[in-house]
């Protein structure tokens, strides 16, 4: 049974009487410590995607099963629950809290998990040692580097203890020397048993992953392995995909 599991998936938006389409009958597995990337044109739908997998989101039809529980039509309270435990996100422009030293931000999440206080002072540690920040835990978010706030979010991950984390172009705002460094972050994230799927438009960050999903106007247009020997030859198809110049 693989753990992230979507079945003829669709999700529509409404705006008075207009119905925006943004996924379409999404069929998709994912296996515990899997290392997925996600590449799509914007407006392709693949934020959605990440959004309904992470109980951000829930989509119009089709099932979404979590470790076998169907999630697409459960209540708010559980969908909380299981973000908070089960699934993190890492995103591009960090969600931290400026006012918040490095420590509090981490905090946040085992506090809402009434974790005691002993025990996410060892886990809060123990994730900024992983990343390698455990020097500036009384520092303030807002007066660090990007590299390093994103060390933080994926610090957050950590020490919260889920087993997905969902990384949407968590690279974005970062230099590519910075950039990186967090890819191998998760690199070693993912080598330790940790599910990462992440969204990118970078075809040398999506080199990280162990697949590459490629989604045009809200589907599915290819799903591989990635392998050195092929990845120049999928970034060209996702090229011809995004720029509407399949079939020619």
């Amino acid at each position: 049974m693989a753990m992230i599991e979507l079945n003829h998936i669709s999700k529509e938006y409404r705006t008075d009487n207009i119905v925006t389409p943004a996924l379409s009958n999404i069929d998709l597995k994912i296996e515990q410590g899997e290392f997925v990337s996600i590449m799509g044109a914007s407006g392709s739908g693949k934020t959605t995607l990440l959004n309904i997998v992470g109980c951000m989101d829930a989509p119009t039809a089709g099932t979404y099963l979590f470790d076998g529980k169907d999630l697409s039509r459960e209540k708010e309270n559980n969908l909380s629950a299981i973000r908070g435990k089960r699934i993190a996100f890492v995103f591009q422009h960090f969600a931290l809290i400026g006012d918040y030293t490095i420590f509090e931000n981490v905090e946040m999440p085992l506090i809402k998990q009434s974790v005691s206080k002993t025990v996410r002072q060892q886990k809060i540690q123990s994730a900024l040692e992983a990343v390698g920040i455990k020097s500036l835990s009384k520092k303030k978010a807002a007066h660090i580097s990007g590299g390093q706030k994103q060390r933080v979010a994926i610090a957050r991950a950590i020490a919260c203890g889920a087993d997905v984390i969902l990384a949407d172009e968590p690279t974005g705002a970062l230099d590519s020397k910075t950039g990186k460094e967090i890819m191998e972050l998760f690199t070693n994230l993912n080598a330790e048993g940790k599910t990462i799927i992440l969204i990118t438009h970078d075809r040398k960050i999506a080199e990280y992953a162990k697949r590459l999903i490629t989604i045009q106007d809200g589907r599915i247009l290819s799903d591989e392995a990635i392998s050195k020997n092929n990845l120049a030859f999928s970034c060209t198809k996702y090229a011809f995909y995004a720029y509407g110049l399949q079939g020619k």
